[in-house]
């Protein structure tokens, strides 16, 4: 493949996170190089898929040499489309990678370099800042006006969507800023707060007849919602095979239950389990698996382990998939996550090539929404890890 610079411009106008999450959308495969006037060589980034698979600067490499480079605000880029021809040093899923390198720069771990420096001058650590709240921000694709037929405004303080109320309207933020928030009976737990690009509701909520919202979704100050063709959508949906209607499914149901495990943990419940100790370990992250998995018989759970015990994140049965999806990076197994199976679990190997390619034919907006779906799944667990350090789990 002959290579060239395909997209370029300053990290001063797109962040580097937004800039891996738009060509991670697109699995893009190649090299963002990124030139600094604080430095005379440039760094480099490889992308396979639109995922990060290796980085370097000098003569250092991996994932903490990709961390830093969060804190280059003010460095050119270019992408350059080629192969990512390099020993792959980076295993953890572009999502994770992006929430963990804006936090650490935000908390002034990483070193700021910011505009061309004064002769002299050196990279200063960016002062941690002093935020509002600790809610993350979501920010979807770039929006596909194609399914979009209608828009609606809501003044601030509305509640768009009302947990346990049924609704199947499906919407995208145009502009303005909502909150979910998981009502339980000891309170609402905020979740995460979402802004241009998210989207409003879930794949289930368009295939079910009646479906009952999981929770509130706020708006903060005045938004600008588009309403999406659901029956564009549904008859989109009706044309995929049956093993990629599943997989969706399957990722939905991950969705929801790991929001009511960082609702639990937004109200400061024990989200700790020690119910794997007697099972099976089926997927673990010192292994690297790469295979997936459809479960016949039997359940599956999925365990982030952190310092002070381990946490649960969800529980998957048959139909549910588990393992390596290429095109769904969740911050889950197999690199960030485990996986144990219950005594009377059974399952199959699955070769994802075939749908692989299916999902790749898809429309924009779909695909927009399953990497949406997967992104609010590493958001969330991002989340329920940080709740988790700070109760001193």
């Amino acid at each position: 493949m002959k290579s060239k610079v395909v997209l370029q411009g300053s990290l001063a106008f797109i962040e580097l996170g937004e800039l891996l999450q738009q060509l991670g959308s697109s699995g893009s495969t190649g090299v963002i190089k990124l030139l600094s006037g604080h430095f005379d060589e440039p760094g480099y980034i490889y992308l396979d898929d639109g995922n990060p698979v290796h980085a370097e600067f000098g003569k250092e490499s991996g994932v903490d040499v990709l961390y830093n480079f969060f804190g280059w605000t003010h460095a050119d880029f270019e992408f350059i489309r080629d192969e990512a021809n390099c020993t792959p040093t980076i295993k953890k899923s572009r999502m994770e990678i992006i929430l963990d390198g804006l936090r650490m720069f935000d908390d002034g771990l990483i070193p700021e370099v910011g505009p061309a420096p004064e002769v002299g001058e050196k990279p200063k650590k960016k002062k941690k800042s002093k935020k509002q709240d600790d809610l993350p921000d979501i920010k979807g694709p770039v929006i596909d006006y194609v399914y979009v037929v209608d828009e609606e405004e809501f003044p601030g303080g509305t509640d768009v969507v009302a947990q346990d109320r049924f609704g199947n309207w499906f919407w995208v933020i145009l502009s303005g800023k909502m909150e979910v928030i998981r009502i339980l009976p000891e309170g609402p737990a905020p979740i995460v707060r979402l802004s241009d690009g998210a989207y409003i509701g879930s794949i289930v909520s368009f295939l079910r007849e009646g479906n009952v919202r999981s929770a509130t979704v706020k708006a903060i100050g005045k938004v600008q919602l588009g309403v999406l063709d659901s029956e564009l959508i549904s008859r989109e949906y009706a044309a995929m095979s049956d093993d990629l209607q599943s997989i969706l499914i399957s990722v939905d149901k991950r969705l929801r239950q790991v929001t009511d495990v960082c609702a639990r943990a937004v109200l400061k419940q024990d989200v700790t389990t020690d119910r794997h100790k007697k099972m099976k370990m089926l997927i673990s992250p010192e292994r690297n698996e790469n295979e997936c998995l459809r479960i016949t018989a039997g359940e599956a759970h999925v365990i982030r382990k952190t310092p002070g015990g381990s946490i649960h994140l969800c529980s998957l049965g048959a139909g549910d998939f588990v393992g390596a999806i290429p095109f769904l990076n969740s911050s889950h197994e197999p690199y960030s996550a485990f996986v144990c199976a219950s005594r009377d679990f059974r399952a199959e190997r699955y070769d994802l090539r075939k749908v692989k390619k299916e999902y790749e034919s898809i429309s924009n907006t779909f695909r927009n929404m399953v990497e949406y779906m997967a992104t609010s799944i590493s958001v969330t667990t991002g989340r329920i890890m940080d709740l988790a350090g700070k109760m001193g789990i």
